[in-house]
């Protein structure tokens, strides 16, 4: 759930209008042609070619977006000022004439209501105005002819005054209806699906958006996790949903029946079980995948299931988000987190292995784990090794007031000796339970309890378990708070927009069952263009004519 405050408007939009600016310089406006009918001279039909926005201004002390309520709002931005050169040509009969020109607007004036709803066919946001009001105060025209042609000198005022309405007009149809309408096809093109790259689900997507002193953009999301059925099972564990609710209010809940919630249990069970049993027994791993993808083929059908966890009401009122000072917020709820973990879980993504060049720098010896495993440098001297590790169950995010975020996660840990030579032989597995509380802020994280357990399943060497337990925990406590979210995204998300946007005065707060994050909000604006050398050449060549 997003929060956006007035304070948000008053500083976006005058970004935004910087960044207008920049953009709008040097953009062509199409072309213009109508026909006139003048007393005296007749009709005849005028040209407006080659129309360029060499300058575009606006104050963004004099421009503000008010938020009205029930989806309203008023956009009024003033001081606004432009500089368009173009080419004009006239046609009468057989006769002729042309010139070039330049148009100075200043004054200028949006002053937009426009209401912001859901468009039920799209399922998305679409934005109409309800009254249009832009106009500029000051019109200079100047008009420049090739030659001193008899209509351009018999007509020069009422010509001027033509293309003044047809410039005018122009822009002005452009920010009542272009800008609109393009600001539409923007908001059209928002997802309703995102594939993640590198993960096995995408997600599908659903929002409102609800104004009163602030917006809020409350969004129900569905992970689909696309797996054939087991060959054997009359319950399919495949084909897991993950739906996460984002609600604001206890009626949006993830609806599940206590059935339904039981099947999903047990197809859950039964996955795992079976993923148990084909790691444990490596000589059938290939049979179960083939079996699989058998049944696949046969016709088995994808069975959706939801995701076992819900969503509830958040902790907090509409005067509490309101009375908040930053720009946003951002509520999540706990089951959010718990989704993902159990879609990525259930989809056999939680494995990784550690190895030489998994990371920069990192080398991992049969002596760097001597205090681990006492043994293992006599046996196995100066050798490399691999550390395979494997979710052993979802792992479970909770949120509360008093222990801030915490993480639970049982795996299971095998190191390999790294000789192909001696066959790679494992030579210590272990089953690990670790519970890691604390408060995770925008640039800092403060690691509070840690705790870990864990067991021997299988080693020919003898191996200390109470040594692992404090090691990770050792490692958990003096390396988990050099992580911070600001860190973590910015390695994880890799968007244009990710570059452009940074958070300040971050703060993060706890509730039970949900976390919140409240920011202001810094853009970057990328440098405008380096104008090329003819449109500077050209520039130059209308300041001599002028």
């Amino acid at each position: 759930m997003l929060v956006a405050r007035q304070q948000l408007f008053d500083y976006s939009i005058g970004v935004a209008f910087m960044f207008l600016s920049q953009k709008l310089q040097g953009q062509h406006v199409p072309d213009v042609s109508k026909t006139f009918n003048i007393p005296i001279v007749g009709s005849f039909e005028l040209q407006l070619t080659d129309i360029l926005i060499t300058d575009f201004n606006c104050s963004a002390r004099s421009s503000n977006l008010t938020i009205l309520g029930n989806g309203f709002f008023h956009l009024l931005a003033g001081d606004i000022g432009a500089r368009l050169t173009f080419k004009w040509h006239w046609t009468k009969a057989g006769l002729s004439g042309s010139g070039d020109g330049e148009l100075l607007l200043q004054g200028g004036t949006i002053d937009w209501v426009y209401e912001v709803h859901k468009d039920e066919q799209l399922q998305k946001p679409q934005l109409v105005v309800v009254t249009a009001n832009s106009q500029f105060d000051s019109v200079d025209l100047k008009i420049h002819s090739y030659s001193a042609d008899w209509l351009y000198q018999a007509v020069l005022t009422l010509f001027n005054e033509a293309v003044k309405r047809q410039v005018q007009n122009g822009v002005q149809s452009a920010l009542d209806t272009d800008v609109p309408d393009r600001l539409n096809q923007v908001l059209g093109s928002l997802p309703t699906r995102l594939d993640v790259r590198g993960l096995p689900f995408g997600a599908a997507f659903e929002y409102s958006l609800y104004t009163a002193a602030f917006v809020l953009i409350k969004g129900f999301a569905e992970v689909e996790l696309p797996q054939p059925p087991a060959p054997s099972s009359t319950t399919p564990a495949g084909g897991l949903a993950a739906g996460v609710a984002a609600a604001t209010d206890a009626a949006v809940k993830a609806a599940l029946g206590r059935k339904a919630a039981a099947e999903a249990a047990q197809a859950e069970a039964t996955a795992v079980q079976r993923r148990r049993r084909s790691r444990r027994l490596a000589q059938d791993q290939d049979t179960v995948v083939a079996g699989a993808a058998a049944a696949a083929a046969e016709g088995g059908a994808n069975q959706m299931t939801k995701c076992p966890f819900e969503a509830g009401p958040l902790p907090i009122d509409g005067d509490v988000i309101a009375a908040d000072g930053r720009m946003i917020s951002i509520y999540v709820h706990e089951s959010t987190a718990n989704c993902l973990l159990w879609g990525l879980y259930n989809s056999g993504k939680l494995t990784f292995s550690l190895r030489d060049g998994s990371v920069p720098g990192l080398t991992i010896t049969t002596d760097i784990l001597a205090l681990l495993v006492p043994e293992l440098p006599t046996l196995y001297p100066h050798m490399k090794m691999i550390i395979n590790v494997e979710a052993l169950s979802s792992p479970m995010v909770s949120f509360s007031a008093a222990d801030g975020t915490t993480l639970t996660a049982s795996y299971r840990l095998s190191l390999v000796v790294a000789n192909a030579s001696l066959g790679d032989p494992e030579v210590v597995r272990l089953a690990a339970n670790v519970s890691v509380s604390g408060a995770f802020d925008w640039d800092s994280s403060v690691i509070g309890q840690v705790e870990a357990h864990h067991e021997v399943e299988a080693s020919v060497l003898s191996v200390p378990a109470e040594q692992w337990d404090n090691t990770v925990v050792w490692l958990l406590q003096n390396y988990g708070g050099l992580v911070s979210l600001h860190q973590a995204v910015d390695m994880l998300v890799k968007t244009p927009i990710a570059s452009m946007v940074q958070l300040a005065n971050a703060q993060a707060t706890t509730w039970d069952r949900w976390y919140g994050m409240s920011a202001d909000v810094q853009l970057r604006l990328p440098p405008p263009p380096a104008p090329s050398a003819a449109r500077q050449a050209q520039h130059q060549a209308q300041r001599q004519q002028t």
